[in-house]
């Protein structure tokens, strides 16, 4: 009697099992495949942008090699194909390339136009804000100070990557329109701040201090000649001396050096596909 009771419950619950089984099995095998397409999918699609990337680096050292080698146009031309395939980090480091190629050509206002692109398509703020950075430096040394200061004065801000750069480039614009109090308060602020790097500290310094010179002599900074940066105290004799000779315009030079550094950074960062976001591989962005 008890095994047939026992045999009852076991036929009851395969009864039950099966009921469930028909109920929710199709919902649970169609489970078992939608988890099995999709880490399908990803595996997929991690191969396929690690194999991009590889691509890449490779076509963007390819043309670095062009550029080294003399064929500007060649390699123009693959760092705009670059920038219209590749992802954003590699596509705005190659328009920054061909800017600094054409601003190398005298193209100052194709360099600013793909500076300008650049930023639109950097994901990376550090990135971003350089290529806005790059352009302002060429359009300073174009004389446009108005554009200038409205593209800077965002990148002015505290804490901003550039901050200290944009505020020079701020108090230089400033003095070129004759605005001579935010020109003032610029250069204070890059004098007495702290964590200033010591070059631009010392710019700020000697553009005081010929700011000063000027207004003791004239009565009016209006009169003011502005001088190269980073010249030394020798300098200030001169201005007191009035002796006025021909003199850059000391942008220019600031320019050329940011443009050579950050085309070294850039550059360091793409040689390698193997780069992860944190070491800089603009692939990641």
């Amino acid at each position: 009697m008890v095994d047939f009771i026992n045999e009852v419950e076991e036929e009851l619950r395969k009864d039950e099992y099966n009921r469930l089984l028909r109920k929710y099995g199709p919902y649970l095998v169609g489970l078992i495949l939608i988890v099995m397409a999709v880490a399908t999918f990803l595996e997929w699609r991690d191969y396929s942008d690690d194999r991009l990337a590889r691509a890449t680096s490779a076509a963007y050292v390819d043309a670095t090699s062009l550029a080294a080698e003399g064929d500007m146009d060649g390699a123009l031309g693959q760092f705009i194909e670059i920038s219209q395939k590749a992802s954003p980090g590699y596509a705005g480091l190659s328009l920054m390339r061909a800017a600094t190629i054409e601003l190398e050509r005298n193209n100052r206002g194709e360099a600013v136009r793909y500076f300008d692109q650049a930023a639109r398509v950097l994901s990376s703020a550090r990135h971003k804000q350089l290529a806005e950075l790059k352009a302002a430096y060429i359009l300073a040394g174009n004389g446009s100070y108005a554009d200038v200061q409205a593209r800077v004065s965002p990148l002015a801000e505290k804490d901003q990557p550039y901050e200290f750069l944009a505020r020079e480039l701020l108090g230089f614009s400033a003095m070129e329109l004759e605005d001579f109090q935010n020109a003032r308060e610029q250069f204070s602020y890059l004098e007495n701040i702290p964590g200033v790097p010591l070059p631009i500290q010392q710019r700020a310094q000697t553009y005081l201090s010929l700011m000063n010179v000027a207004n003791v002599e004239n009565g009016s900074e209006t009169a003011l000649e502005t001088a190269p940066a980073g010249q030394d105290a020798g300098l200030q004799g001169e201005a007191q001396a009035g002796q006025q000779g021909d003199v850059n315009n000391p942008i220019s030079d600031l320019a050329d050096e940011l443009l050579g550094a950050v085309g070294t950074e850039t550059t360091e960062t793409t040689n390698s596909p193997d780069n992860n976001e944190n070491d800089g591989d603009p692939s990641d962005e």
